[in-house]
């Protein structure tokens, strides 16, 4: 009998494995080696350089000259990648389970990338306190990714949870890295809280703006589906919408990842 597609299953405040998408995690990595972030940092074709053993043979063949290679402008050495899971109680059901999926698919596909340092953060409020858990961190065993069920409650702190861990990244900085923070999310931020004026959607597009003057780069997932909040947020070309469809996923993600990357300032 054919197993049911993890993807789709629906549990709350339990412990879960998370469903793992092959293509995505493909469609991931495939992305990554293409940046200037890769260690895969040579430019193919040249006319002078290294001599391309893979291509050399067109010389005789072709009489072609462009047979050499060159290391390509030197990049950072390390890229920070920070997941920002909304766990507040608008999450329950398929929603934290698509967000969950969706971490356990990057921990898979950064597993073995020794320049990439992957985090996984959940986040919610409740009292009024924003309260910031972490999931996943280089190293660590991936069961963690199992508990994330079990954090869902109360309200959603986007703004204020992206603050939180921007200034972990800025305090920690270093030239030769670059930081991306991916906010996994499924709509409106609902808390307020000190430092926040006006909109509270204002205020978590100040904080994501702030990050990104400072050269940490800031994507946005809507889990929900309508990504419109996070377009405002995040920036249109810096979000994505997902609902369960791995393919589309994996075309839209990738697309914005990639672009991402390629528009990073000054590697930090």
């Amino acid at each position: 009998m054919a197993l049911p597609d993890r993807s789709n299953e629906v549990v709350t405040h339990r412990h879960r494995q998370p469903y793992i998408n092959g293509a995505t995690v493909a469609s991931i990595q495939t992305v990554f080696n293409r940046s200037r972030l890769s260690h895969q940092g040579w430019e193919a074709n040249q006319l002078a350089g290294r001599l391309d053993s893979r291509r050399a043979w067109r010389n005789d063949a072709r009489g072609s000259v462009d047979i050499f290679r060159e290391r390509r402008m030197p990049s950072p050495t390390k890229l920070n990648v920070h997941l920002l899971v909304d766990a507040s109680g608008s999450m329950s059901g398929g929603r934290a389970c698509r967000a969950q999926d969706l971490a356990g698919t990057f921990v898979e596909a950064f597993k073995r990338i020794p320049t990439v340092r992957l985090h996984v953060w959940q986040h919610n409020a409740t009292s009024g306190v924003t309260n910031v858990f972490s999931n996943f961190k280089p190293g660590q065993s991936p069961e963690g990714l199992s508990r994330m069920l079990l954090n869902i409650a109360g309200g959603n702190a986007d703004g204020f949870a992206l603050d939180a861990i921007g200034g972990l990244i800025t305090s920690a900085y270093r030239p030769d890295e670059t930081n991306l923070v991916i906010v996994i999310s499924d709509g409106l931020p609902s808390v307020t809280g000190n430092g926040a004026t006006g909109d509270i959607l204002d205020h978590s597009t100040l904080v994501a703006q702030t990050l990104q003057s400072k050269g940490v780069m800031v994507m946005g997932v809507a889990i929900a589906g309508d990504d419109r909040a996070h377009k405002r947020m995040y920036g249109e070309a810096n979000s994505v919408a997902f609902t369960g469809d791995w393919a589309k996923l994996a075309r839209d993600f990738s697309f914005v990842f990639g672009r991402v990357l390629a528009a990073r300032k000054g590697g930090r």
